[in-house]
């Protein structure tokens, strides 16, 4: 059988362009990710029967050192690697740069692969996360209505938990948002006058309920409770396949999924 032609590298045209740092109408990319599978750049940019399209787009930036790829290990009799996922590589951040984004100076490719398998599994789940939201068009951000009748913005800040963290590690994690709250460095960090802080788990329902607790003894050993309406929780069965359906972004923000501290009656996040 005959091969198809690949046609001729020219450079980074629009469709490559915005792979790498997004668009005008989806302003997310692979240098705002930090690393991301071919189906979730293609969940974001084009339709899924693109997919074969967009996984191409990404091999001609690998052989062209301004992609590079990698995959995470996988317990399996069939596979000891998974699909695999895509960073940005040394030309890929010299035109990054150019074009005026922000690039952490001391790059070097190898510290770009070869990423702890924790690490690189969470950074992917945590990316189908912020995709759904993308694709709600909210960015993580939601309109409010305050008192006088004006409209601002008040972040959700999302915590991922692949249910790895030990109590005392995910405590201490608390006391810092406590403290940030206590002192709204959020002002600062943000812009704004609040935050919800949101925490997902993919690993179980009993560990999103476990996660729940450790908050609750945190707040009520530091004698913070008055802050428990800032916290909500939520399981989230995210794909582990490639053919494991995407997170339906309706369902993780406007749908009631997500539990306050201490109640049992699930909220929609965006109605809170």
């Amino acid at each position: 059988m005959a091969k198809r032609a690949k046609t001729p590298f020219i450079g980074i045209t629009p469709p490559y362009d915005v792979l790498l740092r997004g668009s005008q109408e989806m302003p997310i990319g692979l240098y705002h990710l930090h690393m991301a599978t071919a189906r979730q750049l293609c969940r974001l940019h084009h339709k899924m029967g693109s997919f074969t399209y967009v996984r191409e787009m990404l091999h001609i930036l690998c052989e062209h050192k301004y992609v590079q790829f990698d995959a995470t290990p996988v317990k399996s009799l069939k596979a000891t690697r998974s699909p695999y996922f895509y960073t940005l590589d040394k030309l890929g951040f010299e035109y990054l740069e150019a074009a005026g984004l922000d690039v952490y100076k001391p790059f070097r490719s190898s510290k770009e692969v070869d990423k702890a398998y924790i690490f690189a599994k969470h950074t992917l789940e945590l990316n189908d996360i912020i995709i759904s939201a993308a694709l709600l068009n909210s960015l993580l951000m939601f309109r409010v209505t305050v008192a006088d009748g004006r409209q601002g913005r008040s972040p959700i800040v999302v915590e991922h938990d692949r249910g790895s963290e030990e109590q005392k590690y995910f405590r201490r994690r608390i006391r810092a948002y406590l403290h940030m709250v206590r002192n709204e460095g959020y002002k600062q960090l943000f812009g704004v006058n609040g935050i919800t802080i949101a925490f997902t788990t993919s690993a179980s329902v009993e560990r999103l309920k476990q996660i729940r607790e450790w908050t609750g003894k945190e707040l009520e050993e530091t004698c913070e409770t008055q802050y428990q309406h800032l916290f909500y929780f939520t399981f989230l069965n995210l794909p582990k396949k490639p053919d494991d359906p995407p997170l339906d972004p309706y369902r993780v923000w406007i749908n009631t999924t997500w539990l306050p501290l201490y109640e049992n009656r699930a909220v929609s996040l965006l109605g809170v």
